[in-house]
C-alpha cells in the first residue's frame, strides 16, 4: 500500500473523493440548515453603516486583492465585528488538525479559521472558514477541502453535533453544514451587495448556535 495516498492534506481533497471515502451524501435541505440560515436580518444603524462601508471596499478591490489582502482587509474585519472570542470558546487561525480514521489513513492539514473550545489549542470544534484565493482563481476544489476539514473535526469531537462551515471565493460566501453522513451547501452570497447583511446575520446566528451547543453538551448534575 502506498502510505502517501492515505495521508493527504486537506488541500488535496476533492468533493467527490470526500464523498466516496467517507460515504457522505449531499442533501439539498435540512431542518438544521434552515434554522441556521433563515434568520432575521435586523441590524442596528451602526452595524448597517459598517457593513455597507466594508462592502464598498470589497467591491472596488476584490479583483485585485490576493488571498492575504482579502483576509486582512475584509474577512478579519467582518469576523471581528461578530466577536467569536468568548470565555468558553474562541477563534483560531492557521492551526494544525489531524485524525487517524483507519489503518494507515490520516486526515491532516492547517485550518484557515475555526471556532472551537480550548484556551491554548482547539478542542471541541464548531465552525470552519476556508478562505480561498482571489475570485479569478477557480482551480482546485474549496468545497472538498472544507468538507475534509469538517469530517476531521467530526471524528475528533466528543459530541456529535452538526459541524458548520463556509468557504469564500472572492466576493462569494458559501455556507455548509455537515450532519452525520450528509451535508448541505447554500447558494452564493455576494458580499459586494446587500447579501453582506445576510452573511453578517448568519455569522451572528452561528455564534448563538455555538453557545447553545456548549450548554447542551454540559453533563447534567445528579443528586
Amino acid at each position: 500500500m502506498d502510505r502517501r495516498k492515505t495521508m493527504k492534506s486537506f488541500s488535496k481533497w476533492s468533493t467527490e473523493e470526500v464523498e466516496e471515502e467517507f460515504q457522505l451524501v449531499f442533501q439539498p435541505e435540512s431542518q438544521a440548515f434552515q434554522d441556521w440560515l433563515q434568520v432575521s436580518n435586523e441590524i442596528s444603524s451602526e452595524e448597517a453603516s459598517f457593513l455597507h462601508q466594508l462592502s464598498r471596499k470589497l467591491r472596488y478591490s476584490v479583483r485585485d486583492w490576493n488571498e492575504e489582502e482579502l483576509k486582512i482587509y475584509f474577512i478579519a474585519l467582518l469576523l471581528d465585528k461578530i466577536d467569536f472570542y468568548q470565555e468558553q470558546y474562541r477563534p483560531f487561525m492557521e492551526r494544525e488538525l489531524s485524525v487517524e480514521y483507519g489503518e494507515n489513513k490520516k486526515l491532516w492539514g492547517f485550518i484557515d479559521f475555526l471556532v472551537a473550545q480550548g484556551k491554548h489549542s482547539p478542542k471541541q470544534s464548531f465552525f470552519f472558514i476556508h478562505e480561498y484565493k482571489k475570485e479569478l482563481d477557480s482551480s482546485n476544489d474549496p468545497l472538498g477541502q472544507l468538507l475534509a476539514e469538517m469530517v476531521a473535526a467530526q471524528k475528533l469531537n466528543q459530541h456529535q453535533h452538526p459541524i458548520y462551515g463556509a468557504y469564500i471565493i472572492g466576493r462569494h460566501w458559501y455556507f455548509v453544514i455537515l450532519e452525520a453522513s450528509s451535508y448541505t451547501e447554500s447558494l452564493a452570497y455576494d458580499a459586494t451587495k446587500e447579501d453582506i447583511i445576510n452573511i453578517f446575520c448568519i455569522l451572528r446566528q452561528t455564534k448563538a448556535l455555538i453557545e447553545q451547543l456548549i450548554i447542551h453538551s454540559k453533563p447534567t448534575s445528579t443528586v
